[in-house]
């Protein structure tokens, strides 16, 4: 039987701010104390509360675009608080917010979560204000919260190996991404992998006629192409269906080479050739769990310091990239940053 949430009205701001003080004291006597964390959405996915609950938090409350929305999702994800509006979820005893709402309403609520000593996830790694999202993690930043952004690629273990191995390959020449993740959400992903791996990008091309190679395979054509300040040149091939963790990356260097695929992880130089077996990505949306654990580790031990994952400072890098990519595709040929 389905229990029916309550409907919460605004109550007193100052109060709350109260509330989260005595909750990190709490947590000296009882470290095991979850975080009670509210669920921002618009309805568009319906297993979000569960991936968050599975990753240690508590989510005790849920806003929607409309009261009844409240009520009905609140029901369907077992919170027991249903918000009437924004003032009555930043109000409520809550130490968190994740945000799944398309920009710009996450924009806005990203901002005032934050103006409210709230740690704030955003579940999609997209903004429709840049330079309002920087002065959001500028305060966040100043008031030592957690502003944490789910992206796949900080969960996945190959991907962490690279990056520490990345060194051994000597001076980087070329990567290659076969059956990458499509639309901006994955360019975004993209961006932040070879952020990590390769260093800043330092030009953009999303123009057929500009690539420097037409096609990876003869039925994969380069869609996106990237100068990143280690010398490499990336050509990416993007597809709908396509994911980080099922595509085929190559990474060249003057000293060998790695090639990823999911778990596999292949590596070949002057010492032969080596096959590893990484462990497994954490269930169905691995970057919202480990965003989550971020929360959640910042939550406990009150230290935004500890945060491993993606900032609103990675997302702002990405949103530059994509919008450089879009006048790329729009004017032709190269656009450096």
């Amino acid at each position: 039987m389905t229990t029916v949430p309550e409907l919460v009205a605004p109550r007193d701001p100052a109060g709350a701010r109260v509330w989260r003080e005595r909750r990190r004291d709490s947590r000296l006597l009882q470290p095991d104390l979850p975080g009670a964390m509210a669920l921002v959405t618009d309805g568009s996915d319906r297993t979000t509360a569960p991936v968050l609950r599975d990753a240690g938090v508590d989510v005790v409350g849920l806003l929607a675009p409309e009261p009844l929305e409240s009520l009905a999702w609140a029901a369907e994800a077992g919170a027991p608080r249903a918000y009437a509006d924004l003032v009555a979820m930043l109000s409520d005893e809550i130490e968190a917010v994740c945000i799944e709402m398309a920009p710009p309403g996450s924009d806005v609520i990203a901002r005032r979560s934050v103006e409210s000593g709230l740690h704030v996830l955003l579940s999609r790694p997209m903004t429709a204000d840049p330079d309002g999202l920087r002065v959001v993690a500028d305060l966040a930043e100043e008031s030592d919260l957690a502003h944490v952004v789910a992206m796949n690629g900080r969960a996945w273990p190959a991907a962490w190996h690279v990056q520490a191995s990345i060194a051994s390959l000597g001076r980087l020449d070329q990567v290659t991404m076969l059956a990458a993740p499509a639309g901006a959400s994955g360019r975004a992903e993209i961006f932040d992998l070879v952020g990590r791996w390769c260093g800043e990008v330092l030009a953009v091309c999303a123009h057929p006629d500009a690539m420097p190679a037409a096609r990876l395979t003869v039925d994969a054509p380069v869609t996106l192409a990237l100068l990143s300040s280690s010398g490499a040149t990336v050509l990416v091939n993007e597809r709908p269906d396509g994911r980080l963790d099922t595509a085929t990356i190559t990474i060249c260097g003057t000293e060998g080479r790695i090639v990823v695929q999911g778990r596999r992880v292949l590596r070949q130089d002057a010492n032969g050739t080596r096959d590893l077996l990484m462990r497994d990505v954490p269930g169905t949306r691995p970057g919202l769990v480990e965003a989550t654990y971020d929360v959640v580790r910042v939550t406990e031990l009150n230290d935004a310091a500890l945060v491993r994952g993606a900032t609103f400072y990675d997302l702002l890098t990405a949103t530059r990239l994509l919008t450089a990519a879009d006048a790329s595709r729009e004017r032709g040929g190269w656009v450096e940053l």
